[in-house]
């Protein structure tokens, strides 16, 4: 199974949407779109080839309510590192965006893997 498809099916339990690209303004948060995906196959010095992913993950979520979001924050951060031994690294940055047309929180997870 792919890092994308066990992603996206540990984050099904969340009920939040899952996307595979920024949906219209008509939309409402929350929701998640998974996004950029970025892979490297490096020597290792050590084992040869290693292949290392990079993917984004976004959140947007609704202004209104900070503490809310904090805890969804945590929930799907674990969820996501949780989904696979593959997973190295998960980071969140959350910032305030409008490019759903209106002001909301957007939550940028950063998520390594080696595969």
């Amino acid at each position: 199974m792919s890092l994308i498809t066990t992603i996206r099916d540990s984050l099904k339990v969340t009920g939040i949407p899952i996307k595979s690209r920024l949906p219209d303004d008509t939309v409402p948060e929350p929701f998640i779109v998974i996004g950029t995906h970025f892979e490297d196959d490096s020597q290792s010095g050590k084992t040869g080839k290693v292949t290392t992913t990079e993917l984004q993950i976004d959140m947007f979520y609704a202004i209104d309510n900070r503490a809310a979001l904090e805890s969804t924050i945590f929930d799907v951060r674990n969820l996501i590192y949780n989904s696979t031994r593959k997973i190295t690294r998960v980071t969140a940055n959350t910032v305030t965006d409008d490019s759903v047309g209106r002001d909301v929180f957007h939550v940028i997870f950063l998520v390594s893997a080696y595969l």
